[in-house]
């Protein structure tokens, strides 16, 4: 596979599965596929979009819209199910009620625009059914719609020759999907078992039907049901964002230069840590969740670069996740070896979420095929696992710096592609004013642009605003960051936008990592022109050595962090507190642990925190942002004793 699109190559490098058309894994044993219409075959969400809200402008008056996002939850629906769920919100967003008549008309008029507009067909679909005729497929259309309404849609679309049948939901006897009928019957009508037969789906309805049939199952996020739910479900063996084609080119240049998209953000950054070690340019385009395969041709197009030996070795790491590799081409297995190093029980990590992957399972079957794909064993030890995502980052990190020592990267671009590689951010950090009550920011990176204001006159109320990806939970963020603010007395304005990267411990690290140098440039001015503390702690009096978390901070022109729990041990803090909590409506309590550390970063500070007991998430957190509010305040107040003396003993914060 390379930047071409191999549409009559159709065999992938594993001998198991076939590639239709360069933009979908299939099994090798397939004899039919048996798709599901809407979302799947055609673009019928977007004419959703747009005539549902035209026909309740036109019975009901303008200003009650129905916003696409709920439309899109009910759109697995067939049309009178689907009505009575847009009628049933109108009446409880505006009071809306609707009698019989108006109800059959709008149902009505809206399945006669189904079937006398043309649907678009969705990118990819044209391509993929040709091949798989050409390679002598049966296939069959299963769809919550009537027949009649089936084969008219597909007329009108014009893909009704393709198949040798269709399958609505009008037939006696046969009961909608969830039920199997429909696909059941699709198979035997064929004359294929149903083990030999492909489900298309985009529904989580469709692929119970399907799995209930028996039929190998796919699912494609093109339609009602995001990616993450789809992956989630356990419904289907395999999952696609789309039916785009698949891409995969390594060669020499920029290495910002890169273009790497999967249909998880977390699994693109492992594949970029590898290409930013190992210094090569990346451009993939994967649009499936056969991670072990990605893993499997990446391997192999690092294999087909010179190589000075045959094995290599590495520590790397990353904030607190470190691990060592060896590379060995000597063996006689080609696999991935998880080793445990510093006390870390591997099951429980690989049990662990990170990012948008609700387990560690993709980073480790994307490990196992690369092994394959190199052609070696690859040994992991994992040392430190403080929080999955840095452990993770570390891991492929250290197996980039592996590859780096016996891999030569070409010198110069080795693959023609058809567009030019993407134009690389110009990252900076710029201070654009600054004083001994108020400092602003802008932060700009790859990954994210962070403009942060903290003024100590409280002259302007907090505001916060998040553009983030709709994976990433951070509706709770702003009010901690107003409990940390309130507690040290300044007023915080924070305007972030992070869509490149889908990561959650980036908004929060990245937030708190501007927040700590805007507070270190004021801190640093008023050491110099009246005399700061420097350090402060949220015990002032002696009941607040009672409190269940205490906040002690010194900024010395060192980071440390550390979390303390005065009874009980850091791993229980770290399993019951740290990792896999969500608090605050949804943030992940690992990320808050990277706002921490961020912060200390940016501050250039020492930061304890004790535990009288290890609390509950949901109370703890809160807790930890106001306490640490009320250190920066000491931290912050005036000392004219101290004037032009850093807080610490080597009398300096460079």
């Amino acid at each position: 596979m390379n930047s071409q699109d191999h549409s009559d190559a159709s065999v992938a490098r594993d001998p198991d599965f076939l590639v239709l058309a360069n933009r979908m894994l299939v099994p090798v044993s397939t004899r039919a596929i048996l798709w599901d219409m809407d979302g799947v075959l055609i673009d019928s969400l977007g004419l959703d979009f747009k005539i549902c809200n035209q026909l309740i402008e036109a019975h009901f008056g303008p200003g009650k819209p129905i916003d696409d996002p709920f439309i899109q939850s009910i759109f697995a629906l067939h049309p009178p199910a689907f009505w009575e769920k847009i009628f049933a919100e109108l009446t409880s967003r505006y009071g809306v009620d609707a009698d019989g008549a108006t109800r059959a008309e709008i149902l009505a008029r809206y399945e006669e625009a189904r079937i006398t507009t043309p649907f678009e067909l969705l990118p990819g679909i044209a391509e993929i059914l040709a091949e798989a005729r050409r390679l002598g497929m049966r296939m069959a259309v299963v769809s919550n719609n009537t027949s009649a309404d089936v084969r008219a849609i597909l007329e009108r679309s014009g893909i009704l020759a393709p198949f040798d049948l269709t399958v609505g939901n009008d037939l006696e006897g046969f009961r909608k999907k969830p039920a199997p009928d429909g696909y059941q019957y699709a198979a035997r009508a064929l004359g294929v078992d149903p083990a030999e037969a492909v489900v298309v789906e985009d529904s989580l309805l469709g692929l119970e039907a399907g799995q209930a049939a028996g039929c190998h199952t796919i699912a494609v996020a093109t339609g009602g049901t995001p990616f993450a739910v789809l992956a989630a479900s356990g419904l289907a063996r395999q999952v696609q964002s789309a039916f785009t084609p698949l891409e995969l080119a390594v060669s020499g240049g920029d290495i910002r230069a890169k273009r790497i998209r999967t249909p998880n953000d977390f699994v693109s950054h492992m594949v970029e840590h590898i290409a930013w070690r190992l210094g090569v340019v990346i451009r993939l385009d994967w649009n499936n969740d056969r991670w072990f395969e990605l893993g499997r041709q990446l391997g192999a197009a690092l294999a087909a670069l010179p190589r000075r030996g045959a094995q290599a070795a590495a520590l790397g790491m990353i904030d607190d996740g470190s691990a060592e590799i060896l590379l060995d081409w000597n063996a006689a297995v080609h696999q991935a070896e998880f080793l445990s190093g510093g006390g870390v029980d591997t099951g429980w990590f690989l049990a662990l979420r990170c990012e948008q992957a609700v387990s560690g399972r993709p980073m480790w079957e994307l490990m196992n095929g690369l092994a394959q794909g190199l052609g070696a064993r690859i040994q992991v030890r994992l040392c430190s696992a403080e929080d999955p995502h840095h452990a993770w980052e570390g891991i492929y990190r250290t197996l980039g710096i592996a590859l780096r020592r016996v891999v030569d990267p070409p010198a110069v671009q080795a693959v023609v592609v058809a567009d030019p590689p993407a134009k690389p951010v110009e990252s900076r950090f710029v201070m654009e004013e600054k004083s001994a009550t108020y400092c602003r920011a802008v932060r700009i990176t790859a990954e994210s642009a962070l403009t942060l204001s903290v003024d100590f006159t409280r002259v302007g109320a907090h505001h916060f605003a998040f553009e983030v990806a709709d994976s990433i939970r951070v509706d709770g963020f702003p009010a901690l960051l107003a409990r940390l603010a309130d507690g040290a007395g300044f007023s915080l304005r924070v305007a972030c936008r992070a869509l490149a990267l889908s990561s959650s411990h980036v908004v929060l690290e990245d937030t708190a990592l501007v927040l700590g140098r805007v507070l270190f440039e004021i801190l640093k001015i008023r050491m110099e022109e009246s005399g700061v503390n420097g350090a402060g702690s949220s015990v002032r009096a002696p009941d607040d050595l009672a409190a269940p978390v205490r906040v002690g901070i010194s900024v010395e022109g060192r980071k440390f962090l550390s979390l303390v729990p005065l009874v009980g041990d850091h791993a229980a803090l770290r399993e019951r507190f740290l990792i896999g909590r969500e608090v605050a409506g949804g943030i992940r309590s690992e990320d808050l642990d990277d706002f921490l550390d961020g912060l200390v970063g940016g501050m250039s500070a020492s930061l304890m925190i004790h535990f009288a007991t290890i609390p509950d998430p949901e109370e703890g957190w809160p807790l930890i942002f106001a306490q640490l509010g009320r250190a920066l305040e000491e931290a912050f107040a005036p000392n004219p004793q101290r004037k032009g003396m850093p807080p610490g003993v080597k009398a300096t914060l460079l």
